[in-house]
């Protein structure tokens, strides 16, 4: 078994996800009324976090919420069932069934603290909760859609299209060079918090040329030997994180400023102080529950 230390966050699949059991609605209503499934509450997306763990609570609970809560099954933990339940319907996270038991917290702030196994059943509640809010009505005829399979899908009642929850792909590539590796930012981050540079794989675009085409684009960076290391699903909404490490030709940065505001190549002795927790006022690695820190800290043991 891996080291769960060293599990991608959000990567772990601590449940059977059931997919033959779930397409049974008598099996689904049995599992929500054991007194010993469990059910986590997620207010726009952020777990109910109680003295520093998540909330599961009974399924039971589900009662103190809006009759119309979506209710969706994440899966099975030997025999215990896992649910998720939205509390959006709330005028504020104070407000939401159960607050008074914690806190409805940032998922991100949550995701450093929390176990490898509970994040990642959190993560796929945030992102199927997402997903159903925002593909009420069919794309093909416009009607509205039932939820089938306890949230695995959706069917539309009038045309019979069946919908499934969306994964976004996305490249993120550590270029590198000379033993030193490309970090940047985006205009929305603040100075000096770096990451490997990453975009959405576009219609008929394998992850490895998205990667290249990126960099270019980007940085003005022409890539080689394209090597894939791991994925992360990334529930902000529904990305699929693929993250490569690539040889870059030479140094020369040429920035698309709309996207890229710093970039800076730095060294692999820089990177290995940084890990080691030497600070720096003028550059921020990633946090560690984040696929482009991994790869940062991979590149920096070789």
């Amino acid at each position: 078994m891996p080291d769960p230390a060293e599990i991608i966050v959000f990567a772990a699949e601590p449940l059977d996800r059931a997919s033959g059991a779930r397409t049974d609605p008598e099996w689904l209503a049995t599992r929500l009324a054991d007194p010993a499934s469990l059910i986590i509450p997620l207010y726009r997306g952020d777990p109910l976090i109680r003295e520093g763990k998540a909330a599961f609570l009974a399924a039971d609970a589900r009662r103190e919420f809006d009759a119309g809560a979506t209710v969706v099954f994440l899966g099975l933990k030997g025999p215990r069932a896992y649910f998720a339940i939205d509390a959006s319907g709330a005028p504020g996270p104070g407000q939401a069934p159960f607050a008074d038991l914690g806190a409805y917290t940032p998922l991100r702030e949550a995701a450093g603290a929390l176990s490898g196994e509970d994040i990642a059943v959190i993560g796929a509640a945030r992102w199927l909760i997402d997903w159903h809010r925002r593909h009420a009505h069919c794309a093909h005829c416009g009607a509205k859609t039932e939820m089938k399979d306890g949230g695995a899908r959706r069917l539309c009642q009038q045309c019979g299209t069946e919908h499934f929850p969306r994964t976004d792909p996305v490249a993120i590539v550590l270029a590198v060079h000379d033993d030193a590796c490309l970090l940047a930012r985006g205009p929305r981050f603040p100075p000096g918090f770096l990451s490997a540079l990453a975009g959405f794989v576009e219609a008929c675009e394998t992850p490895e040329a998205c990667a290249v085409r990126e960099l270019k684009e980007e940085a003005g960076v022409a890539l080689t030997n394209v090597r894939y290391q791991f994925s992360q699903p990334w529930p902000f909404p529904s990305s699929l994180m693929m993250g490569f490490i690539a040889d870059a030709k030479d140094k020369e940065l040429k920035l698309d400023e709309k996207e890229i505001v710093e970039a800076r190549w730095m060294s692999r002795d820089e990177i290995r102080r940084l890990l080691a927790g030497e600070r720096r006022e003028d550059v921020r690695l990633p946090p560690r529950f984040t696929i482009a820190r991994r790869l940062i800290e991979r590149w920096a043991a070789d």
